[in-house]
Protein backbone atom coordinates (compact mmCIF):
# COMPACT_ATOMS: atom_id res chain seq x y z
CA UNK A 1 0.00 0.00 0.00
CA UNK A 2 1.67 2.75 -1.01
CA UNK A 3 1.56 6.14 1.38
CA UNK A 4 1.30 9.61 -1.15
CA UNK A 5 2.27 13.27 0.60
CA UNK A 6 0.01 15.69 -0.58
CA UNK A 7 0.02 19.33 -0.49
CA UNK A 8 -3.19 21.87 -0.49
CA UNK A 9 -2.50 24.90 -2.65
CA UNK A 10 -4.72 26.90 -0.85
CA UNK A 11 -3.41 26.60 2.78
CA UNK A 12 -0.09 25.03 2.11
CA UNK A 13 -1.57 22.13 4.58
CA UNK A 14 0.65 18.94 4.06
CA UNK A 15 -0.88 15.52 4.75
CA UNK A 16 -0.65 11.67 3.45
CA UNK A 17 -2.73 9.56 2.19
CA UNK A 18 -2.83 5.41 1.86
CA UNK A 19 -3.58 4.30 -1.71
CA UNK A 20 -4.35 0.63 -2.55
CA UNK A 21 -1.97 -1.55 -4.24
CA UNK A 22 -3.43 -1.86 -8.12
CA UNK A 23 -6.21 1.19 -7.71
CA UNK A 24 -6.15 3.91 -9.58
CA UNK A 25 -5.74 7.76 -8.02
CA UNK A 26 -8.89 9.31 -6.93
CA UNK A 27 -9.58 12.22 -9.23
CA UNK A 28 -10.45 14.89 -6.76
CA UNK A 29 -8.31 14.99 -3.38
CA UNK A 30 -9.71 16.73 -0.81
CA UNK A 31 -7.72 19.15 2.30
CA UNK A 32 -8.33 17.55 5.41
CA UNK A 33 -7.22 20.77 6.83
CA UNK A 34 -9.52 23.54 4.55
CA UNK A 35 -11.92 21.24 2.76
CA UNK A 36 -10.36 22.72 -0.74
CA UNK A 37 -10.66 19.99 -4.24
CA UNK A 38 -7.33 21.58 -5.53
CA UNK A 39 -5.12 19.01 -3.56
CA UNK A 40 -2.25 17.00 -5.49
CA UNK A 41 0.19 14.34 -4.45
CA UNK A 42 3.79 16.38 -4.17
CA UNK A 43 5.90 15.71 -7.39
CA UNK A 44 8.69 15.98 -5.91
CA UNK A 45 8.09 12.93 -3.15
CA UNK A 46 7.18 9.66 -4.83
CA UNK A 47 5.23 7.18 -3.30
CA UNK A 48 6.87 5.04 -0.36
CA UNK A 49 5.78 1.80 0.96
CA UNK A 50 3.48 1.15 4.28
CA UNK A 51 5.99 0.90 7.16
CA UNK A 52 4.19 -2.36 7.59
CA UNK A 53 4.84 -3.78 4.53
CA UNK A 54 8.56 -3.59 5.05
CA UNK A 55 10.28 -6.45 6.86
CA UNK A 56 11.43 -5.11 10.19
CA UNK A 57 11.36 -1.55 9.46
CA UNK A 58 10.00 0.77 11.60
CA UNK A 59 6.46 0.26 12.44
CA UNK A 60 7.01 -3.77 12.44
CA UNK A 61 4.87 -5.26 15.31
CA UNK A 62 7.75 -7.74 15.73
CA UNK A 63 10.41 -5.40 16.32
CA UNK A 64 8.55 -2.72 18.11
CA UNK A 65 8.59 -4.84 20.98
Amino acid sequence: MPVVTLQCPQCRHEFRSLMLEGTRPPEIWVCSKCGSDGVAPKPDEPPQDHPWEKRHAYGCLCCSR
